[in-house]
């Protein structure tokens, strides 16, 4: 009863942490992005590293067992039906989960997905400076039980599943829901890539 009572804790305050993100995000301004996060090849990158592209973003972490493999096959979805206005766009997977992650985990395990998917981390410092920069949240728990750093040997990671697109002048253009799908959201993403100027 009481490993059922702990899922049970775990669903209940992950959806709890979801529901809240999403009234934040409905209500909140957006404000241009910025970070400071590292990539294995690249090192230190901010979110002026990749001049005149348009940036499609999801945060998530490499331990995860069903959302984030989800997200990134959906952000490769989408990225194989932009057709040639891909080359517009680089897709981010951020990791939330910085005490796990490296820079080159992350890395190796972006690749499985698309050639074009690059994987960020930073510090804990610049974690939480991104995901604010995104408005998106996250969190750990174990035992269904909030926890903070420094983090005990065992816990469980939450977060906002949304996408993010944004402008290659940090201007937030859209944001997609989990589940939205690769179809919908390319469907979503190409006028706007149409509208720019070549």
């Amino acid at each position: 009863m009481d490993g059922k009572f702990a899922v049970f804790s775990r669903i209940v305050t992950f959806n709890i942490v979801l529901m809240a993100a999403m009234l934040f995000s409905a209500n909140a301004v957006s404000a241009p992005l910025a970070f400071t996060l590292k990539e294995a090849k690249r090192g230190e990158v901010t979110e002026k590293s990749w001049p005149g592209q348009y940036l499609f973003i999801a945060v998530g972490y490499t331990s995860c067992p069903e959302i984030c493999p989800t997200t990134a096959l959906d952000m490769a979805s989408v990225m194989n039906r932009l057709g040639d206005k891909a080359n517009m766009v680089t897709p981010l997977f951020i990791s939330i989960d910085p005490n796990r992650d490296t820079a080159e985990n992350l890395s190796q395990y972006v690749q499985y997905f698309h050639p074009k998917l690059t994987g960020l981390v930073g510090t804990e410092a610049q974690t939480k400076a991104v995901a604010k920069s995104l408005r998106a949240t996250y969190g750990y728990s174990r035992d269904g039980k909030p926890v903070y750093p420094p983090l005990p040997a065992l816990y469980e990671v939450f977060h906002s599943t949304y996408l993010y697109f944004y402008s290659p002048v940090g201007e937030l253009l859209d944001v997609y829901g989990y589940g939205d799908g690769a179809e919908k959201i390319s469907a979503k993403m190409l006028p706007l890539l149409n509208e720019a100027k070549q």
